[in-house]
Formats: structure tokens, C-alpha cells, sequence
């Protein structure tokens, strides 16, 4: 594997048959991997050539904060940048560590369900794009289960979801199409959305990106969400919420991206291993309510936990397949 077919991957700019080629290069061997991991970081480590010019919400201006707020000039800039480039380019050890629990290919299942439905499985490191009967389409986030009939025969759409999915839907006035969850229902026309409802969360979140949607619980008033609106259901409290968000940057997880804004490290973690496939653990009460805001933007497990410690007060050890956040 040469070297410009390693940084077009890195650059997203192959197409599926090559991208399938260089995983299986990479994943080959631990040495096939270092390869990878160095050009990486040295990749990353370029865009931060300009350092001055740089936008520094997540690098320089979280370095600014840790040093409260002292102004830098233009060769401390250079020097932060000079040692974020150490870090990521040089740090064999953590690199051999993070190998051992890089996280394998998965696969997707669709299987028959009661009742005449296919129920459509990811799992965990997974995401998956789905097409329904009616053209819609569903782009399926890792560790969900999407359940829907072959056929809409009926005078609705339903479909029900566990987990977390895009949803793109061909507008059927003489069909609204409803997506249930384990809390509440969504009704839609023809728009676009995004649903987390997973098992284990404490919440349900309903983003809108264009159209509209009704957020339907038990027999009270259905509610209406406006584009870049989220709707956050309490499920302890049984409460409702409705926020305005990016749209956008919720729906970044389609493309490889997870944006994080004042999120608690408990619920960054989370999506860290349904991303990586890994299992985090975190020794601090401190820590688990932390709030952190920061973009992973197709980032290795290995360069995620550098920027970690780059922007935050964390440190990380590995111990087998677990890795472990500590103050």
C-alpha cells in the first residue's frame, strides 16, 4: 500500500472498493497499522502549519484556558503547535497499546420479525444506510435496531427504532409515516430528522432538519418541532424539553464526525464506544459531569484520546481492552 492510496483514505477521497482495499491493508498487521497511524498524525499535524491563522476554539483556545487565559504570542503559538505535533507523531507507546483494542469490522443483519417486518441490526463500531419499501432512507447509527414491515400497505408508514438513525422520508400525504420509540412517537409528512432513542440512555432526542415533525406522548397534544429544534425527553422525569440546536452538527455522525457542545464526559464517553466499539470507564465523579465541547472529526480511537488530553484535564491508561479516564 503506497503512501498517496494511505492519505486519499485519510482524506475521505476514495470510493467504496478502495476504502474496503486499505482497511484490510491496515487491519493486516500491527506494522500496517503504525503506518497508518503516523501518516495520520502527521496529516493532522500539518493543518496546523499556519498556527496564527488557525481557528483555535478547540486546540489553542482550551491551551489558553489551562493557563488562565494568558495572552500567547506568535512563537508560543508555535510551540503549542510543536508540541501538539510531538504528541501525536511520537507516542509509539500509547500507539502499540491502542492496537491491541482497535476495534474489528462489524456487521450488519437484517433479519425476518414477527408479524411480517425485518428488523435491521447494527452493531457497536457500525452504521449502516437503509432503504424502506416507500424510497425513504434511513442511515442507521452503531448498536441500533431499526424494525419495519416489507410492505406499507396500511393507511401509515410505522416503523420502530431502538438506538439512533437519520431519517430522509419521502412525503406521502395520504401516508404520514410514524417512528416509535420506547417513549414517543414521531409523525411526519416528508422531511428529515434525527432520532436518539437508546435503551440504556436517560433521554430520547428528536432533531429536525427541514420540514416538520409532531412529537406524540400517550394521549396528550402532540408538540410541533421547527427546523434546527431538538426535543429532549426526560424519561425519569417524564419531562419534555425543547432546545435550539445546530442541526447539522447533530446529524455530523452520518459522515465519521461526533461535535460535542458542553456535553457531560459521561455521555461523550458513550458515544465513544458505540463509535470505537471500546469500553471507557471513568474513576471520578468529577470527571463523569464534566463538561466537554470538542469535535472528532474521522478521528482513529488513538487521536481522540490525545486531543482528549490535549484540551481537557484528563489523562488515560489502558489496561487489556479497557481504557480508563482519570483527572
Amino acid at each position: 500500500m503506497n503512501k498517496k492510496q494511505l492519505l486519499k483514505y485519510i482524506k475521505n477521497d476514495l470510493n467504496s472498493v478502495e476504502k474496503r482495499k486499505t482497511i484490510e491493508w491496515v487491519r493486516k498487521s500491527p506494522e500496517n497499522q503504525k503506518v497508518y497511524n503516523v501518516l495520520k498524525a502527521e496529516y493532522i499535524a500539518s493543518t496546523f502549519k499556519d498556527v496564527p491563522n488557525v481557528n483555535s476554539d478547540f486546540f489553542f483556545q482550551r491551551f489558553k484556558n489551562s493557563i488562565k487565559k494568558r495572552k500567547l504570542d506568535k512563537f508560543s503559538y508555535i510551540a503549542v503547535s510543536i508540541a501538539i505535533i510531538t504528541i501525536l507523531i511520537f507516542n509509539f507507546k500509547e500507539v502499540i497499546s491502542l492496537n491491541n483494542i482497535i476495534p474489528q469490522e462489524s456487521t450488519q443483519i437484517s433479519q425476518a420479525a414477527p408479524n411480517g417486518h425485518f428488523s435491521f441490526i447494527t452493531n457497536r463500531g457500525d452504521k449502516k444506510e437503509v432503504y424502506l419499501p416507500d424510497g425513504s432512507k434511513i442511515v442507521l447509527n452503531a448498536d441500533s435496531e431499526l424494525t419495519y414491515p416489507k410492505e406499507f400497505n396500511d393507511s401509515i408508514r410505522e416503523v420502530t427504532l431502538i438506538g439512533e438513525a437519520f431519517f430522509d422520508i419521502k412525503r406521502d400525504e395520504n401516508k404520514p409515516f410514524i417512528v416509535n420509540t420506547n417513549s414517543i412517537k414521531i409523525r411526519v409528512l416528508g422531511t428529515s430528522f434525527n432520532v436518539k432513542s437508546y435503551a440504556k440512555d436517560t433521554k430520547v432526542e428528536t432533531t429536525l432538519v427541514t420540514g416538520k415533525v409532531e412529537l406524540i406522548k400517550d394521549e396528550e397534544t402532540p408538540i410541533v418541532l421547527a427546523p434546527s429544534q431538538k426535543a429532549v425527553f426526560h424519561k425519569k422525569e417524564n419531562k419534555l424539553e425543547i432546545e435550539e440546536v445546530k442541526s447539522l452538527d447533530v446529524v455530523a455522525w452520518k459522515d465519521g464526525t461526533l461535535i460535542f457542545n458542553k456535553t457531560p464526559l459521561r455521555e461523550v464517553a458513550i458515544d465513544l464506544e458505540r463509535k470505537y466499539n471500546i469500553e471507557i470507564n471513568i474513576n471520578s465523579l468529577k470527571l463523569l459531569n464534566y463538561e466537554y465541547t470538542g469535535t472528532f472529526d474521522n478521528l482513529s480511537i488513538y487521536e481522540v484520546l490525545k486531543l482528549l488530553t490535549i484540551s481537557s484535564p484528563i489523562k488515560y491508561t489502558i489496561e487489556g481492552k479497557e481504557i480508563f479516564l482519570e483527572p
